[in-house]
This record gives structure tokens, sequence and C-alpha cells, in this order.
């Protein structure tokens, strides 16, 4: 079954992205990077380390870089991302580990509804892009 899976990704060469889509990527990359810093913190009861990771993912949702599009679904979606990551802060900072872990698993839904909605997007466009590509064109539109 796993070379069938290679033969699949080696017939397909991966699709060059342009500059803004690498930005765009590097700037996700990092966000789910901290994500993962937060999990870990989580299963090691570090509270630094959850505290740590939550900080750098509210620095981020206020970035330039993440207001990609404009719009009150977008808006929605980021204040319930922001509101999510600083109940796991705070909660991390009285070193309540259930309370961190259920807001985390939250901070989580919020990315994936927001993901699902980008795809939804690239559907209504009727293009079949990548959520990235969805980001870059909505991006440029916003100009």
């Amino acid at each position: 079954m796993s070379s069938q899976v290679s033969e699949l990704h080696a017939a397909k060469p991966p699709a060059k992205k342009n500059p803004t889509q690498e930005q765009i990527s590097l700037f996700m990359r990092t966000k789910l990077d901290s994500s993962k810093e937060v999990l870990e913190g989580l299963v090691v009861e570090d509270f630094e380390l959850i505290q740590k990771g939550t900080q750098k993912m509210i620095e981020m949702s206020n970035a330039t870089e993440w207001q990609l599009v404009e719009g009150p679904v977008f808006a929605q979606q980021s204040a319930a991302f922001r509101n999510a990551a600083k109940d796991v802060l705070n909660y991390a900072k009285k070193e309540n580990l259930d309370g961190a872990s259920l807001s985390y698993l939250h901070l989580t839904m919020t990315c994936i509804a927001c993901h699902k909605q980008i795809k939804k997007s690239a559907v209504v466009m009727n293009e079949a892009l990548v959520p990235e590509q969805v980001l870059v064109k909505l991006k440029s539109e916003k100009k």
C-alpha cells in the first residue's frame, strides 16, 4: 500500500508556490509549530511552555499576515481564535491543566473551522485551489 502512495506522489510533481504562497505557508507553519509547543506543554505539564506557545499564537493573530481576508465571517473566526488562545493562556497561568487542555481543544477547533471556511471559499470561487492559493487570491482581491 505504501508503495502505491509513493508512486502517486512521485507521479505528480509538487506545484510551485509563488512568493506570497510561500510567505503564507511559512506563517501558517510557524503558527502550527506554536500549537505543537502548547500540546507538548500540556502533555508534560509544562505551564511555561504552554504560555510561550499560546502567547506566540496570540501575537501572530494580531500580525498583518493574519489579516488576509476581510469580512464578518473571518473577523468572527479570528476573534474566536484569539479568545480561545487567551483562555488557554489564562488557565496555564493558573496551572489548571484541565482548563488549559479543554481550551486548547476549542482553540484547535477554531483553526479547523477557519480552514474549512477557506476551502468553502475555493468552491464558491469555482476553482480547484488549495487553501494557501485561496488566501493568496483573496489577499490580492483585497488590494
